[in-house]
């Protein structure tokens, strides 16, 4: 019996097909891969790149795919810097079969910092298994960047617009206390010139007056947190200034504190309050080492930096220009990241002891803001901080021809210094010992009070601080006056002290000097009361 033939029709549904790509396609899929500007990659089970395209390879920054196949083994603990964002990555390829848009963070092999986004799928077996990994990576550094730089811009407007606000807020307190307060202080006054034969009336007149002259100092503060006490604007080079601070400084540090500056000769001119660019770097620099508690170091800088419109705004909202930066930086504790909006807020304190006020760094950002300058915080929990304080160059030079000061007065008078601050008793003496004159000094008006009472005629000048607890500096001087009412007194005072010419004047005081003084204010204040009272 004859079988039939089998048909082409027949022999093509008995069997499978495999259709060959014609060697154009593979060299076509080929250059595809090499070529494509996006990362290519495919990884087996265990994490490892099978294949990876040149783009993949200059990302991680490996010469070829060859090398990065070789290599990433050895570097993939220094390049991957998340390994739970990594298992995170693989347990959604597991569980989703794929992912979209993943962000990570690696390191490259020459050692920058990169961003990435990863897009990949898995590929199964005919029975279910996963067989690989495959997907693009795209280097999305530059953008991640310009995100984060916009970030910062936009904080730093944010506080800007806070900080303009809550100074508004200061200036309203300011004035409304500032009216409620002045007619208690001079009726206070006045009814003590009238009280002097009752001491438990002026005893109680004195507390009134204290409290009323701290309303004062708080009314100050208030007025330069909101930019209102502008204070005596002069062009000044701020070497001096902070080469001078620095010497204070150091003279206080305990041994624990190692202390570096980088301040190199610098006439750049500033239109600036000498005083209250003091202060702040005063502030700045108590600041650092109350943040470290046990050993560290301070370091100091001083340098010159031109912004332009954008990295002006990066930097606390500066106009463009020239400017000289002065920064602080510590080991200390650092600051925590959720407090760090509200560091420069009035009140607001890391520091749980009685005496924190908490206006500090918000009358340090008031008059750098009152000098179109600025103050800008880095900080990290347990990594210390930096403190950078910005003032804009002035236009016009000092006159370097200036005449030098006259060589100081030599002396033998006795004078007592009254001020709870070592390091400004250490300074006086420092200054005034060597030129011959002999020098009592105590921390407080009580111990000073106690020391003129056992001989009154002995002293030839006194200096005493305003800021004092129990009696303060004015009070003391009424003290004082009224027991011996020749005594020579001079007061010294901060800009934020509640007291005035006229009222250290009409309570007898000789002549009253505002910090912080230099080397050469201290001579002229101490040859001019002493000169005064020879003739």
């Amino acid at each position: 019996m004859v079988q039939p033939m089998s048909t082409p029709a027949s022999n093509q549904s008995s069997r499978h097909i495999h259709v060959r790509p014609s060697q154009k396609d593979e060299t076509d899929v080929r250059s595809f891969f090499d070529n494509a500007v996006e990362g290519m990659f495919r990884k087996a089970r265990n994490g490892r790149f099978i294949l990876v395209n040149p783009a993949l390879a200059r990302i991680f920054g490996y010469a070829s795919p060859g090398e990065m196949l070789r290599n990433f083994s050895v570097d993939q603990d220094k390049i991957t810097l998340d390994a739970g964002r990594f298992l995170d990555l693989l347990t959604e390829l597991k569980n989703k079969g794929e992912v979209k848009n993943f962000e990570m963070q690696f390191r490259r092999r020459d050692g920058l910092l990169m961003w990435v986004l990863i897009n990949a799928r898995t590929v199964y077996t005919v029975k279910g298994s996963i067989k690989y990994y495959e997907g693009t990576l795209v280097d999305i550094t530059g953008r991640k960047d310009a995100e984060t730089e916009q970030a910062i811009i936009d904080e730093q407007i944010r506080q800007s617009q806070r900080m303009e606000a809550i100074g508004i807020v200061a200036g309203g307190i300011a004035s409304d206390f500032s009216t409620l307060i002045r007619p208690i202080v001079s009726s206070t006054e006045s009814a003590l010139r009238q009280s002097s034969g009752n001491e438990q009336v002026q005893r109680d007149l004195n507390t009134i007056l204290g409290a009323a002259n701290s309303a004062m100092a708080l009314i100050k503060q208030f007025q330069t947190i909101s930019r209102q006490g502008k204070g005596e604007m002069r062009p000044t080079t701020l070497q001096p200034l902070l080469a001078e601070a620095i010497g204070d400084f150091r003279s206080t540090l305990p041994d624990h504190i190692q202390f570096f500056e980088e301040i190199s000769a610098n006439n750049r001119t500033v239109l600036a309050d000498a005083g209250q660019i003091r202060q702040v770097i005063d502030n700045l620099l108590e600041n650092a080492l109350l943040s470290i508690p046990a050993a560290g170091r301070i370091t100091v800088r001083m340098a010159e930096v031109e912004f332009d419109e954008r990295t002006g705004a990066f930097r606390a909202d500066l106009i463009p220009g020239k400017y000289l930066r002065i920064t602080v930086q510590d080991s200390g504790a650092g600051i925590p990241e959720q407090l760090l909006p509200r560091i420069f807020d009035p009140f607001f304190t890391t520091r749980s002891n009685e005496d924190a006020q908490g206006l500090g760094l918000a009358v340090a950002h008031g008059i750098a803001r009152a000098h179109d300058g600025g103050i800008t915080v880095l900080s990290e929990e347990g990594l210390g901080s930096t403190f950078c304080l910005y003032i804009p160059f002035y236009d016009q030079e000092i006159d370097q021809s200036l005449p030098i000061a006259p060589s100081p007065r030599l002396g033998s008078e006795r004078i007592l210094l009254v001020s709870p601050d070592e390091q400004e008793i250490r300074k006086w003496r420092s200054l005034l010992v060597p030129l011959g004159y002999r020098i009592e000094a105590v921390s407080g008006s009580v111990e000073a009070l106690r020391l003129f009472l056992e001989s009154p005629d002995s002293f030839d000048l006194i200096i005493s601080t305003f800021a004092m607890p129990q009696m303060n500096g004015l009070e003391l001087a009424r003290t004082l006056l009224g027991i011996h009412p020749t005594t020579r007194l001079v007061l010294c005072a901060d800009p934020a002290d509640p007291i005035t010419h006229e009222i250290a004047l009409s309570a007898g005081v000789l002549t009253l000097a505002y910090k912080p003084l230099n080397t050469n204010k201290i001579f002229q204040l101490v040859q001019s009361a002493l000169e005064d009272h020879q003739e």
